[in-house]
């Protein structure tokens, strides 16, 4: 999908399950990383990526599960207007 396309609302459902599911896949990879140095200190740039990342994880989920009844037949009515104006 290219940032300029339009996308109906119950194509966002399915986007953000899927970023949501990258977003797990990340989570995997952070989450079995070694988190002290050699010297025995913290790594303090790897534990400030596993924050935003948790941040962000915990944003998608919220969001992709508002968005649900987008999924559900009938809940969503198109604008008309629009409609007209690509015909």
């Amino acid at each position: 999908m290219k940032a300029t396309e339009t996308i109906e609302p119950d194509e966002l459902v399915y986007e953000l399950l899927d970023l949501e599911h990258i977003l797990d896949a990340i989570y995997d990879v952070l989450r079995n990383m070694e988190y002290v140095k050699a010297d025995g200190s913290r790594n303090v740039e790897l534990d400030r990526v596993a924050a935003l990342h948790r941040i962000t994880r915990s944003q998608v989920a919220w969001i992709a599960r508002a968005t649900r009844h987008f999924d559900i037949p009938g809940a969503y009515v198109p604008d008309s207007r629009k409609e007209q104006a690509n015909a």
